[in-house]
């Protein structure tokens, strides 16, 4: 997995377990379960930045020092940006793999996992209105995926997540 650089989530993985799902969906789930906490943190990196005044001009100062200071506050807002939208294009690369690999026969828990994580994210809202956070979890069992609707868990995911009122689509 291309890994966005310079962060990774500290996930308590003992917190997660497997149940019935295959091993290849398994790790492509918390391939995804590790892009989206990496989506959540750039934005809000990126969004910390912003609220942080735009850098004020000393009594004394060069124009080309100041300037440089500004430019060096846009440029870290803009790094982050760029990590987020990568990590964004690989978690929905990820979502796509699921739906390949998962098998077409209803009620197998590799389609439920798949479905959900696509329902829950909605990548079909476009990139700025995409759900990441409701798969940026901090545990799940897939024990629950048995004899559940994949639009179940969605929902649960995105009210976990403060999606209130919002329901799973693709």
């Amino acid at each position: 997995m291309d890994t966005p650089a310079f962060w990774s989530p500290s996930i308590d993985w003992t917190r997660f377990a497997q149940g019935p799902v295959s091993d290849h969906m398994w790790h492509a789930f918390l391939d995804l379960v590790k892009l989206c906490h990496c989506v959540e943190h750039w934005r809000e990196a990126a969004r910390s930045l912003r609220m942080t005044t735009r850098p004020s001009k000393p009594f004394f100062y060069q124009e080309s020092s100041y300037q440089k200071v500004v430019n060096d506050w846009r440029q870290d807002i803009a790094d982050c940006e760029s990590k987020k939208h990568r990590a964004a294009h690989l978690a929905d690369d990820k979502v796509r793999e699921m739906s390949r690999i998962a098998p077409t026969d209803e009620g197998n828990p590799d389609l439920n996992l798949s479905a959900a994580a696509a329902l829950s994210m909605g990548i079909s809202l476009g990139r700025a209105q995409t759900r990441y956070k409701s798969l940026a979890i901090d545990a799940f069992d897939a024990a629950q995926l048995t004899g559940s609707d994949p639009s179940a868990i969605a929902s649960l995911w995105l009210e976990n997540a403060g999606y209130t009122g919002q329901h799973p689509q693709l």
